[in-house]
Formats: C-alpha cells, structure tokens, sequence
C-alpha cells in the first residue's frame, strides 16, 4: 500500500507531502495504481518548482516508493492549489480501490 502524509501549518496551509510503499495492485511494471499515484506525486513535485516556484527540498527513494517535498519557503495560494489537487487526485484513486492501496493522511505540525 502507498500511504501518503501530508503536513499542515498553523494557518492549515500544506507545507510538504511524503509517500512510503507501492501500491501493490499489480508486479512491477504493471502497477496501474501505483503508476497513477506516482504521476499525479511528481507532476506536484514539478508543478510545485516550476509553477510556483516555491523553494522545496524533494527527496525520492525508488526502491521504497519514497517521495517526500518540503517546502522551505511560506504555502502560497499556488503551492496550496498544487497540494490540494493532488490530494484530489490520490483521494480518487483511494476511493476507486477501496482504500486497498492508496491511503491520505493529513496531520498538522507540532509548534514547539
């Protein structure tokens, strides 16, 4: 399964995502769930440097299905847009499935 987190501020602005897993729908190369998942996470990815032009640390691990973005600069209205609908699209794909292979989280940051 994918699970994906993604990370509030106090102004409940989204200021990152993770992803840890594949999906497991099918063998490798023939994942259409986790095919899906990883389109829709690295067009935000991209979207979210190219777009909006956000300052972000991406990190990515093939080999566990790892994909995290941390934004280093302030959630603005287009990173917020960005994150939104990727959130859209993966709740989709959850739903589709039944939540078998994708699941969202969405937690906020502890301030200390």
């Amino acid at each position: 399964m994918t699970e994906v987190f993604f990370t509030l501020n106090a102004d409940h602005k989204i200021t990152g995502f993770k992803t840890l897993g594949h999906a497991g729908y099918k063998r490798r190369g023939k994942d259409i769930v986790c095919s899906a998942i990883s389109a829709l996470t690295i067009t935000a990815v991209n979207s979210i440097e190219e777009v909006a032009k956000a300052d972000a640390e991406v990190i990515t691990d093939e080999k566990t299905g790892m994909i995290s973005l941390k934004l280093r600069s302030l959630p603005d209205d287009r990173t917020e847009t960005i994150f939104r609908s990727l959130i859209l699209g993966l709740k989709g794909i959850s739903a589709e499935y039944e939540g078998r292979y994708c699941k969202v989280t969405i937690k906020e940051e502890l301030q200390c």
